[in-house]
């Protein structure tokens, strides 16, 4: 069985879909065995709702050791670093080949930002592919190596909160993909063109795939606020 942490800043969303993966063994003999936060977010009450460990945690750069000892503590084979933080060389050096960045472009176009905003930068900039690249973490930041990289046509219409929907799903199969790489060695994978939010997607490399990915009620469900989350909003 591998183990698995994830580091998070905000929703959850990949948290969620990888969750919702391991149950339905997309990847299987993984278990998701930590939930490291900066700051107090919906992650955190994910996490609670499914018996899974979380904290709350300082990532500035002294801070981290108290996270890298966490971590040894949790023992993970992999670590997911969504956390809108730069994590210190150490951290890296201690972890290295085992950490795993989901970036919004093909790096290394529009590295070193961070959320939606390289979605904003490539349309700006008049891109014609959007992408998204899960890649290993490096000492410098958005310069690891891409274990699966996904590009989107960009259409006429298209702005940044409009198409924001499509890179999140393709997000969330690349760092599947990666993780299916980095955990199972997966020996299917192979360039791939998926039917994402109604567009033509393509993944390299990607194994398996399923149908459940074009079922829009399967996207809806993890958009929809953890058990914790809906308690706060009604107190």
């Amino acid at each position: 069985m591998k183990h698995l942490v994830f580091l998070c800043s905000g929703g959850g969303g990949n948290l969620r879909f990888v969750h919702e993966a391991i149950r339905r063994r997309w990847l299987p003999d993984v278990k998701l065995v930590g939930v490291l936060t900066d700051r107090a977010c919906a992650a955190n009450d994910f996490a609670r709702d499914h018996g899974i460990f979380e904290c709350c945690m300082d990532f500035s750069v002294v801070g981290q050791e108290q996270v890298l000892e966490t971590l040894q503590r949790l023992s993970p084979d992999a670590v997911v670093t969504n956390v809108h933080k730069i994590l210190s060389p150490a951290f890296v050096a201690a972890y290295e080949g085992a950490l795993i960045n989901l970036h919004y472009s093909l790096l290394p176009a529009f590295g070193g930002v961070i959320g939606a905003m390289p979605v904003k930068r490539a349309l700006e900039y008049g891109s014609t592919l959007l992408g998204v690249t899960a890649h290993q973490v490096s000492a410098e930041v958005d310069a690891g190596r891409p274990l699966v990289q996904a590009a989107i046509p960009v259409e006429p219409c298209d702005d940044a909160d409009g198409v924001m929907d499509v890179v999140f799903r393709a997000g969330c199969l690349a760092l599947l993909g990666a993780l299916r790489r980095q955990l199972r060695d997966d020996k299917s994978a192979k360039a791939r063109v998926l039917r994402v939010g109604g567009r033509d997607v393509l993944f390299n490399p990607f194994g398996v795939v399923t149908d459940d990915w074009e079922d829009e009620a399967f996207w809806a469900q993890l958009k929809s606020p953890a058990v914790g989350e809906r308690a706060r909003a009604q107190s």
